[in-house]
């Protein structure tokens, strides 16, 4: 039924179990070998005083000598483990030395539940799961594996079942974290050991693209994060995208800056450019440019962060000195001679609120504009949604509530918009819960006012909405989890309903990290097919803007 249900088989029917054998062909999604440091691998670092790591002819040796707050050495990677079919993280490991629990540890969550293997000098033990085996870690280099599934775990060492953890997976997992990590996972705790090789790899149902889908890059550049592309249709035909260009793998870090890249023929090739175009939904007819928009993210000295919170701001650190907070929604009006003025409206997000790319939050349709933005309210920090609206052609403006951080329970951020051909409006909004599927809501009155959020179905955020040529709804979305890419559904009804029994398959072999995945914007071309842009991440761990042409079902 499942792979991890398949594995223990043999166990619980009393026969021998055998993994099968270490370096085989599993494919295994993430590999890191110890001859690197793993921040450079793309791994999440946590670390404090008194604690070191260095690449040695071994392999990577970890050293936690501090015993106090913080003070602790591990390494982490987001997975998108399905509690419901499974994933595995191996590690080759020659132990020295650890005083205590998640001293020395390999870790798994998979968003519901978490366990952490301890590898003492003497035995193993999986503290959650009250389970332990006696053997010496510290003779040489052993290979252990974690196989979670459901509320079920198990431990292999060397290829040999050790610790049977079935229905003992249980405990919640912190903040919802769905990661691998290993190192020095506890402060209290000191440690030592050596660490020759981690992998994992995330059970998944294969998946099948449409016959005669063609992948074409954009922008790729190895130590370049390429990363949110935004698309247009300028008013020469041209298609046209700018995309971040950051220098470290952050999404809140737009050190770097961006690109441009243009095409003439409608995708299939692009050229990059320096030159700034013009987006021509923004222009108004007497030649003036308006963008309704979130101030978003403001960068600046931490030293000023003690009136940030005090303001009750949303912040980020974003690089060694600087603080982002999230600022006000404005409208940003450019005259035909240059000038630039800026229109100040109510903020409904006392903490601040933040756009999603123009390309999929906002809609121009002759006097009505609108683009959506999000917030966090509260003390729980529920996400919201709201759209700065002008039903004057730019007249006046202010803002409407979308969809209610209350409405349900955990709240909503980067939303999608589009008239549906029905004579409303729609937005598929991403979840702040990413175990949930999208939701959506609908507006009759031009935006004003909407219906409350309900179930899409499907899974996978965020969003862009096309109404195509023949009068469906077409929702294209970044998928996360295993196997990695870009999906589409479609709707015959203004996306009341979707076709949910054949999601299409744009793009399934991204790697890596989750988080550089997705954000994908359509167009539909001139002989009506598909053009699908998006950032993906490689097996090179190169983060980079791609485009994918594809047909629509019947």
């Amino acid at each position: 039924m499942l792979g991890l249900l398949a594995a223990a088989l043999p166990v619980l029917m009393g026969a021998s179990q055998t993994d099968p054998p270490l370096g085989g062909t599993t494919d295994w999604r993430e590999i890191y070998k110890g001859d690197t440091l793993p921040e450079s691998a793309g791994w999440g670092t946590s670390k404090g005083e008194n604690t070191r790591a260095e690449v040695t002819e071994e392999g990577l040796l970890i050293v936690d000598a501090g015993a106090e707050a913080t003070q602790l050495h591990c390494y982490s990677k987001a997975w998108k483990a399905n509690p419901c079919q499974g994933a595995s993280a191996r590690a080759t490991v020659k132990v020295a030395s650890c005083t205590g629990r998640s001293g020395m540890c390999l870790h798994v969550s998979d968003g519901l539940h978490e366990e952490g293997l301890t590898l003492y000098p003497d035995r193993i033990v999986l503290s959650n799961a009250c389970l332990a085996h006696a053997m010496d870690t510290t003779d040489r280099f052993h290979t252990y594996e974690l196989r979670i599934c459901g509320r079920n775990i198990l431990c292999f060492a060397d290829g040999q079942l050790v610790l049977d953890g079935w229905g003992r997976f249980d405990k919640a997992a912190h903040n919802g974290r769905c990661l691998v990590m290993f190192g020095s996972i506890s402060s209290p705790s000191t440690s030592e050991a050596v660490w020759k090789e981690v992998r994992y790899k995330v059970e998944f149902e294969p998946a099948e693209r449409p016959e005669g889908t063609k992948d074409v890059i954009v922008f790729r550049e190895r130590d370049v994060y390429a990363c949110f592309p935004t698309l247009c249709r300028l008013k020469d035909g041209r298609l046209y995208t700018r995309f971040g260009t950051r220098t470290r793998r952050s999404h809140i870090d737009n050190t770097g800056g961006s690109a441009g890249a243009v095409s003439s023929d409608e995708g299939w090739t692009w050229t990059i450019t320096d030159e700034l175009l013009e987006d021509p939904r923004f222009l108004r007819e007497d030649g003036a440019r308006i963008v309704p928009h979130a101030q978003g993210w403001v960068y600046v000295d931490e030293s000023e962060l003690p009136r940030i919170e005090k303001e009750g701001r949303t912040w980020m650190k974003a690089r060694e000195g600087t603080v982002a907070y999230l600022g006000e929604p404005r409208v940003r009006v450019i005259s035909p001679e240059g000038e630039t003025t800026l229109i100040e409206l109510d903020n409904p997000c006392p903490s601040g609120v933040m756009s999603f790319h123009h390309a999929s939050s906002f809609l121009r349709e002759g006097s009505l504009w609108l683009t959506a933005i999000y917030g966090r309210m509260g003390e729980e920090k529920l996400g919201g949604v709201w759209g700065i609206r002008s039903g004057d052609n730019g007249a006046s403006w202010h803002t409407v509530e979308i969809a209610s951080p209350y409405s349900a329970g955990k709240g909503f951020n980067e939303t999608a918009i589009c008239d549906n051909g029905q004579g409303e409006l729609i937005a598929v909004i991403r979840p702040r819960d990413e175990s949930m599927n999208s939701y959506q809501c609908f507006s009759s009155d031009a935006g004003k006012t909407w219906g409350p959020p309900q179930d899409t179905g499907f899974w996978g955020y965020p969003s862009h909405l096309l109404l195509l040529e023949d009068g469906r709804l077409l929702c294209t979305r970044g998928f996360r989890r295993e196997p990695m890419g870009v999906r589409a559904a479609l709707s015959r009804n203004g996306g009341h309903s979707w076709e949910l029994a054949r999601d299409i398959v744009i793009r399934c072999d991204g790697r890596g990290n989750p988080g550089d995945n997705g954000y994908p914007i359509s167009i539909q071309k001139s002989d009506g097919g598909i053009f699908t842009i998006y950032y993906i991440n490689d097996q090179d761990n190169v983060t980079h803007v791609a485009g994918t042409h594809w047909e629509l079902p019947r």
